[in-house]
């Protein structure tokens, strides 16, 4: 088995028979198994580092805009409206912490601006009036003014984004989550900020952003490659060093569990597929490192996962028993 192979197939590029042909040569042997493991932890995505062509972007963005009117379509079938009501209330509950926020938050007299995105769509790009560029992942909401103030540029964040800030040291831009706030003059950097999570993440790709609490003090400065976690139950920030490519590889359709328990990867994959999993068996305290690529099937993310944790499972419609050997 070369190298090529598998690296075709962790970024999801091998046609079936190249796929039949990996998955038959990987359950031969628990050696072919440990040699396949060994490279991808070895590889880890490294042709995955960079964030972006324009040329892709553009490609993302055409690709998103007729999903949507696909989806559209889909709304007028019977069967979507059941769903609709629900989606309803998710977006509003996205919305809420913005609408609170804004009264005094936003002080340019502009007409705000939130946008919204499902649990199950991958991301959406959102272009702010200063030319910053922001990429939204699944379930989160950002809202702006159409236009900034001529003092600074703030934005709210519920979820998920990676920003790109366009250079402007008279004017600071800021980032207001639930817990804190991200303040930059100009550069790149991912925050994530889920209201149902217990740390609130800010990972510095290049340049230098202030992390400060609601008031406004500074706790703590970042550089590249450092991430910034604050407990909200503690009200504790941690600064650690960390490898960027793994917090912004949603950015390229992919999902990376770093030390991640089986209970925290199928909470994530019930979000992404709508499908109730049900965990039996008595767990070991262990870790993995997981990651597969958006929009595979549900049965072809449970087999590799299969892989690298002692678990079998079986689907029964929406429900997924997940047995821990």
């Amino acid at each position: 088995m070369n190298e090529e192979l598998i690296i075709k197939y962790l970024q999801g590029q091998c046609s079936p028979q190249e796929e039949d042909l990996f998955l038959k040569w990987l359950q031969e042997s628990s050696e072919n198994k440990k040699f396949f493991f060994d490279q991808k932890a070895l590889l880890n995505y490294r042709k995955v580092i960079h964030f972006g062509t324009d040329e892709q972007i553009k490609h993302a963005t055409a690709t998103f805009h007729s999903n949507v009117r696909l989806a559209e379509r889909r709304r007028k079938k019977q069967v979507y409206l059941r769903f609709a009501r629900y989606a309803a209330v998710l977006l509003f509950l996205l919305a809420l912490p913005a609408i609170l926020y804004k009264a005094d938050y936003f002080t340019s007299g502009a007409e705000l601006i939130t946008v919204s995105i499902g649990q199950t769509d991958s991301s959406k790009f959102v272009s702010l009036s200063d030319g910053s560029k922001v990429w939204l992942n699944s379930n989160s909401s950002l809202t702006y003014p159409e236009t900034f103030s001529k003092s600074e540029r703030n934005v709210q964040l519920v979820g998920e984004a990676y920003f790109e800030v366009s250079h402007d040291s008279l004017h600071p831009f800021k980032v207001q989550t639930q817990n804190v706030q991200v303040k930059v003059l100009g550069t790149s950097f991912n925050v994530r900020a889920y209201s149902s999570e217990k740390n609130t993440e800010t990972t510095l790709i290049e340049g230098k952003v202030i992390i400060q609490n609601k008031q406004g003090s500074n706790l703590a400065i970042l550089a590249p490659g450092q991430m910034a976690e604050y407990d909200k139950t503690n009200q504790y920030l941690a600064v650690k060093a960390v490898d960027p490519s793994g917090s912004t590889a949603w950015r390229h359709g992919l999902m990376v569990f770093n030390n991640a328990t089986l209970d925290d990867i199928t909470s994530k994959l019930s979000e992404l597929y709508q499908f109730h999993f049900t965990i039996k068996g008595e767990r070991a305290p262990t870790s993995y490192n997981f990651s597969f690529r958006k929009g595979q099937p549900i049965d072809k993310v449970l087999e590799m996962l299969s892989f690298i944790a002692p678990l079998k499972y079986n689907v029964q419609g929406k429900e997924i028993i997940i047995t821990a050997l």
